[in-house]
């Protein structure tokens, strides 16, 4: 029972300042995974031009990116369920800031290679743990917002992205390299860190009751000085049982959670980064200059922020599995018409609207995909699916350079919406409601095995 009393306690505090600091945290890890998301993909046009780079040269490191990415989720994931969820943090950021700084001095394809794999495997590893340390620090009717919240500021790393990368690439044959220096500053986390708590969930899932009491009694300390008397808590009367193993994502219980969300993070990998990762080369292959390519991917991630905003009103607010699907089918047809469109303007506002949506999207998946499992493989479990659309990717970034050469540019934009209308039809078929119920009662662990998860309400104004 004592872990059961411990997730109840954390789930009746009053949204507060304290959770406004761990969320602010936990936006340093999501502004430097969008850094990096935007550091090839922006350094690529100079790398075309001045080191002569093919298409083909630019998908083997778009590729060796989410190759490391793979890694990252799947291996990493696992690993902060082991290590808990602050330490595995520290570790993940120090890995992807100083492999980006390995990739700023690269002198070749295959050191550039190499350090993308380092990137991606730490970036990866550290958002995974991000999303399930949001699942698990913040009361069930405002999940969806305090991660859409933490992608809010960590989007505004697009724009300064590209700004730094449309001063600074065009500039001189090294102009590139300032582009990954800059992904180097989420050494900045390891001083943040001190002010950031372990999950008591996960304490306490660990036996470490001690330890959970304590840094739950600092929480509950922190929200009662600023609301005073704290709410009772709610409890799930079950007892304390044996930690599940990692294999129970694949359980009967979890097995079809697990397939649905391992396409859905698929389908929407291949469409997400198939327009970010690629427009700013595929205009520079179309006849558009360098510079004019990369003023405009900056105007189109403007609305970064915006559709993150956008996912912060709505996600707690309808079922989120509904919001997802509506959101994927407008990317897609907005997606389309952005191909389709050769004029400046409408290349600028299409590309504004998918670039907006897509964070939107991924505000709501970040939020769905770790609620759907339990404390004990819900880092592992989230990084396993996570990590199976960047290994799709990897292949992903062969075959749009393939259509791209014998299509062309307009059959690029077909595939991308083809994956986000697949995307939206899987969730709105098969995707669980997860919106506002406690992680303990959408997945429950029982003596014997897991238990078949089975929604039930939460009173909101509990909260």
């Amino acid at each position: 029972m004592q872990d059961e009393l411990i997730a109840a306690r954390i789930d009746r505090l009053p949204y507060s300042r304290m959770h406004w600091r761990i969320l602010a945290l936990l936006a340093i890890p999501q502004f430097f995974d969008s850094v990096d998301i935007f550091t090839f993909p922006s350094a690529a046009p100079g790398l075309v031009k001045f080191w002569g780079m093919s298409i083909d040269d630019v998908a083997l490191i778009t590729s060796a990116a989410f190759f490391g990415m793979f890694l990252g989720a799947s291996l990493g994931g696992a690993l902060a369920d082991r290590l808990g969820r602050r330490r595995a943090l520290m570790l993940f950021v120090t890995l992807g800031a100083a492999a980006s700084l390995f990739t700023a001095l690269a002198q070749d394809v295959p050191m550039l290679f190499a350090a993308r794999v380092l990137t991606g495997f730490g970036l990866a590893a550290g958002i995974v743990t991000t999303m399930t340390c949001v699942a698990e620090f913040f009361p069930p009717a405002r999940r969806g917002k305090s991660q859409a919240m933490v992608m809010v500021i960590g989007l505004f790393a697009i724009p300064i992205t590209n700004w730094i990368a449309s001063v600074t690439v065009p500039s001189s044959p090294d102009g590139w390299r300032y582009v990954f220096a800059w992904g180097a500053a989420g050494f900045a986390f390891l001083i943040a860190a001190r002010w950031m708590p372990e999950s008591p969930r996960w304490l306490a899932r660990q036996g470490r009751f001690a330890e959970a009491e304590a840094t739950l009694r600092g929480m509950e300390d922190a929200v009662a000085r600023q609301v005073g008397t704290l709410p009772e808590p709610r409890m799930v009367t079950r007892p304390n049982v044996a930690r599940a193993p990692w294999a129970a994502m694949f359980s009967p219980e979890y097995r079809r959670r697990t397939i649905v969300l391992g396409l859905m993070w698929i389908l929407q990998t291949l469409g997400f980064y198939g327009f970010e990762a690629w427009v700013p080369t595929l205009l520079v292959k179309s006849g558009i200059t360098l510079t004019h390519s990369l003023t405009y991917v900056t105007l189109m991630n403007i609305g970064a922020p915006i559709g993150a905003l956008l996912a912060f009103y709505v996600s707690d607010r309808f079922e989120r599995k509904h919001s997802i699907a509506l959101t994927a089918a407008a990317i897609a047809v907005f997606g389309l018409l952005y191909g389709m469109s050769f004029i400046p303007g409408l290349i600028v506002v299409f590309g504004l609207l998918v670039g907006m949506l897509i964070q939107t999207f991924a505000s709501l998946i970040y939020a769905y995909t770790p609620e759907q499992f339990p404390t004990d493989l819900r880092n592992g479990a989230t990084g396993f699916t996570y990590s199976l659309g960047r290994l799709a990717n990897v292949a992903n970034a062969f075959v749009i350079a393939a259509i791209f050469t014998h299509i062309g540019y307009v059959a690029v934009f077909v595939y991308i919406a083809g994956a986000w209308l697949l995307t939206a039809a899987l969730t709105a078929a098969f995707g669980p409601r997860t919106t506002g119920q406690r992680l303990e009662v959408l997945n429950p662990l029982v003596a014997g095995g897991v238990a078949a998860p089975v929604p039930i309400p939460v009173d909101r104004r509990a909260f």
